[in-house]
């Protein structure tokens, strides 16, 4: 089934949504809790993109741009209001759980964190590499997140961020000249 297919069926029957969620979620996490650091902001953050693509699909205008464009598009927003605001203060995850009779075991989350955290701290230098990163303006943090770590063409960067590839390939260039100044 197309994607445009399933955005049309989700707008008759929301609970279709769950194919996006699923198919989406452990990008969209990963994106997160490399940009952030933090696995419990990284889960708070995912819920919260998650329920304003829930709530907006019926917003959402086929233009042959992927779904998950549109979601790491409201990802950078919600990370990019995080990091500009420390009351950030997403909608609690059990509220959306129970709202949504999604159900999630403790050892789920704690298993999946231990493995989140498992895999960011194994190498040491990736870990130098992301506290650098955080130190550069949010505009070079998005771009090269999504270049290197997520491995985006710039042509996609660009829809994401809805900016010119021109722009998007200068921001990199600047971010990294920036970045190797701190390394």
């Amino acid at each position: 089934m197309s994607e445009e297919q399933l955005i049309k069926e989700i707008r008759i029957n929301p609970d279709k949504f769950e194919k996006i969620y699923n198919q989406h979620y452990q990008t969209i996490f990963n994106y997160c809790y490399r940009r952030t650091g933090d696995f419990d902001t990284s889960k708070d953050i995912t819920s919260e993109i998650f329920l304003k693509a829930y709530l907006n699909i019926h917003k959402f205008k086929w233009k042959d741009i992927p779904i998950l464009s549109w979601l790491y598009r409201i990802a950078t927003n919600e990370i990019n209001l995080f990091y500009r605001s420390q009351k950030y203060s997403p909608t609690f995850i059990s509220e959306i759980y129970s709202n949504y009779l999604i159900t999630v075991s403790l050892e789920d989350l704690v298993e999946e964190k231990s493995n989140a955290e498992a895999k960011l701290h194994k190498d040491k230098q990736f870990v130098q590499v992301q506290d650098a990163i955080k130190e550069l303006p949010l505009k070079y943090q998005e771009v090269i997140s999504l270049k290197y770590f997520e491995q985006l063409k710039i042509k996609e960067i660009g829809t994401i961020l809805n900016k010119k590839e021109g722009t998007i390939k200068s921001l990199l260039s600047r971010g990294i000249s920036k970045l190797k100044e701190k390394m």
